[in-house]
């Protein structure tokens, strides 16, 4: 059973040649109802914090905010909310890899069409960049329909080609785009470590609120072969020949070091890193994006509070 719209399969929705419905078809799944508000004259997104004025509706006033302000301050609710969000795209050759029905990149690609549609919805800014072989292509944030549609043909002309480089995008990344705005990778980051965290560092830096979505194929996470294999390097076309058996333990363990050390770095640096795999419906990840993009208005807009508060 598939349950709601948004729940589909991947490998269903990889069937599905228009990438504009289907990201339609998932989005339109989860956002409905989103916005549909218990309170009247406003929407569930929350804007900012204004000061308390006579006559105001109690029940909106932030008692947490008050205890640690001295000062009455009520949330206030907007019918949008924008922000400016750059999705970052690796389309290096490791990303075309599939134990089963839905590569990497597909998956990749679908789950990137939703959170560009997802952030039209919220009247977002969104922008795209793109390795494409060894050049970076890239779109500035915008927020027209018509920049949706630019931004999903872009997706749905993009191949899996070329060496990893995805910290080559995030370097050119760091040089074009104006601070304070989103930035989303989309990556099975495997990349070198140090360079991978140094530009991530560096966009977070510039005071970018910085997730990164992990795509893993799960046959990465189990390594499930029990037959002797030979191994093709994507990108270099390097072969390895392995019995699994003798291999496993050290794969996984260096697997796990690699990932570990790459969210302890991101976790001391408030860069949200979340792992998802080719099997799970797209609603995981799009929630998760969701909240995080709640979880740093509001963040934003207390600090405005703050600075507000600080200034009287």
């Amino acid at each position: 059973m598939m349950g709601t719209l948004h729940s589909i399969d991947p490998a269903e929705l990889a069937k599905v040649s228009d990438l504009h419905l289907l990201a339609r078809t998932v989005v339109d799944g989860i956002m409905g109802g989103m916005h549909r508000s218990p309170h009247s004259g406003s929407s569930i997104e929350f804007a900012q914090y204004r000061p308390y004025a006579q006559g105001d509706d109690p029940r909106y006033i932030d008692w947490v905010l008050y205890a640690r302000t001295d000062r009455l301050h009520v949330k206030q609710y907007e019918d949008e909310t924008s922000l400016r969000c750059t999705l970052v795209f690796d389309c290096s050759a490791s990303m075309d890899y599939a134990s089963s029905a839905v590569t990497k990149f597909h998956y990749a690609r679908m789950l990137l069409a939703c959170l560009a549609t997802v952030l039209h919805h919220q009247r977002d800014s969104t922008g795209l960049v793109a390795q494409r072989g060894e050049s970076i292509g890239y779109v500035p944030p915008r927020s027209r329909a018509s920049h949706l549609r630019r931004i999903l043909v872009d997706l749905d002309n993009l191949k899996p080609l070329g060496a990893s480089d995805a910290t080559g995008a995030l370097k050119y990344l760091g040089d074009v785009i104006q601070p304070r705005g989103m930035v989303v990778l989309v990556s099975d980051l495997l990349h070198p470590l140090d360079e991978m965290i140094a530009h991530l560092k560096s966009i977070r830096a510039r005071r970018h609120d910085v997730i990164v979505f992990q795509i893993s194929d799960p046959a990465e996470q189990s390594f499930p072969f029990d037959k002797t294999v030979t191994f093709v390097d994507a990108e270099s076309g390097a072969e390895q020949y392995a019995v699994p058996d003798t291999v496993r333990e050290a794969y996984l363990a260096n697997r796990r070091e690699h990932f570990d050390a790459l969210r302890r770095e991101c976790l001391a640096s408030e860069i949200d890193l979340a792992e998802f795999t080719t099997n799970e419906p797209l609603d995981r990840a799009l929630h998760h994006f969701l909240h995080h993009r709640a979880h740093a208005l509001m963040t934003a807009s207390m600090k405005n509070a703050r600075a507000g508060v600080g200034a009287r």
